[in-house]
């Protein structure tokens, strides 16, 4: 800006009129308040000789080129802009002290107002955002003031478009959080019941043995009461699988192959088959990469085995075929047994579920722990009724597994 100026009044000059030596004499015993005057334009004619200056006591040289440059007088630097025109030179000059105090009182007057300006400018944003995250920070303390118990949705009408979507995801993980403690209190209460029935038999087994009047009825007491442990310890084992197979204690899936799985179960429970004489057939020689748990897994293909050969009848039959198709591996597990109802179907795959009139002992959790881990794998079971109308089969079929 202070650049301009000085060319301007460069350039007004050349309109003036004619300049005399004798002139700057004249100026200079005339001039009273040229040093009050920040400006100072001086003519020169092509010879050197200086023609007329605004201020004769600054005694400032004659620039060496046109346009803008530097000079110093004494201690003082100069901003001079040169102009030629016609047989004169033009010089306009300004001290620097001059117009770094023109600069400063511009920038001064220029953020004066800011310093009101931004103070209330800060407050204003401080009122804003504290009363756009009010209804967040009334939702925070909903929050705060809930029990662990407490599981019903918040409050999603009465407040912002914006954290709409963020409270209705949190109702979506209580109705989640909700349904796992109600099945963590189910189960518990569930075994806890389950348990008593054997404990309380186990506890009238013991005190038959303690009152047996001869060796023979010792023996029988004795007896029962081994068969009583083993069925509680057969029902703690498959809580306890149970448990296992729950969301919160899920543990990574690795590549397998699900055949050599089928043939290590099936000889697990071969010795079972041949003393209830069973014909007990297998068809898994093939590989089956599956994605998977391997313990779990193994408890599935264990306990679709077992159910088979204690429901079926002696000298009956039980298949286990383990084939490939595009769409998976589809394990199925056959037997000759009294089959299940279609209207139990579902139900057999409750906690703790038994057929009614089923007199085959059992603790009523193989098919749930069953169920659970075919959802945990992605894969799908059905039952079907056997061959000729007798017996049932359990067909699990299981995705193509992906790269792990």
């Amino acid at each position: 800006m202070l650049d301009y100026e000085l060319r301007q009044i460069a350039y007004s000059m050349q309109y003036s009129s004619s300049f005399m030596p004798d002139q700057i004499d004249k100026i200079g015993d005339s001039d009273s308040s040229g040093d009050d005057n920040d400006f100072v334009v001086q003519v020169w004619n092509m010879s050197g000789a200086l023609l007329y200056s605004s201020r004769p006591s600054a005694k400032l040289a004659q620039a060496s080129a046109q346009g803008f440059s530097t000079l110093k007088n004494v201690n003082e630097q100069w901003r001079v802009f040169s102009l030629i025109s016609g047989n004169r030179v033009i010089q306009a000059a300004q001290p620097e002290d001059a117009r770094w105090e023109t600069a400063a009182g511009i920038a001064l007057r220029m953020l004066a107002p800011l310093a009101v300006l931004v103070p209330a400018l800060v407050l204003l944003a401080w009122i804003a955002v504290r009363k756009s995250l009010a209804p967040l920070v009334h939702v925070t303390e909903q929050v705060e003031q809930r029990d662990a118990s407490a599981m019903s949705p918040l409050d999603i009408h009465n407040v912002p478009e914006e954290i709409r979507p963020l409270l209705m995801a949190l109702n979506r993980l209580l109705n989640r959080l909700d349904e796992s403690i109600s099945s963590q209190r189910r189960f518990v209460a569930d075994a806890a019941h389950e348990l008593r029935t054997p404990l309380t038999a186990l506890s009238l087994q013991a005190q038959l043995v303690e009152q047996a009047q001869d060796s023979e009825e010792r023996n029988e007491a004795d007896k029962n009461l081994r068969l009583g442990i083993a069925r509680a310890s057969h029902l703690v084992s498959q809580l306890l699988a149970l448990a296992r197979q729950e969301p919160d204690a899920q543990r990574p899936f690795a590549h397998l192959d699900l055949a050599a799985l089928v043939r290590q179960a099936v000889g697990e429970f071969a010795p079972l088959a041949d003393f209830k004489k069973i014909d007990f057939g297998v068809s898994a020689d093939q590989t089956a990469p599956v994605n998977g748990d391997k313990e779990a897994l193994k408890i599935l293909v264990g306990n679709l085995v077992d159910n088979a050969i204690r429901y079926t009848p002696e000298s009956g039959k039980v298949d286990v075929i383990l084939s490939n198709d595009s769409g998976g591996v589809i394990l199925r597990v056959e037997d000759t047994g009294p089959g299940i109802p279609i209207e139990d179907r579902e139900r057999v795959f409750e906690r703790f579920y038994r057929i009614a009139g089923n007199e085959v002992q059992g603790s009523g959790l193989g098919l749930a722990i069953v169920k659970q881990i075919v959802q945990r794998h992605g894969a799908l079971v059905e039952i079907e009724t056997g061959q000729n109308g007798a017996g049932t089969i359990f067909s699990i079929k299981f995705p193509v597994p992906s790269q792990v």
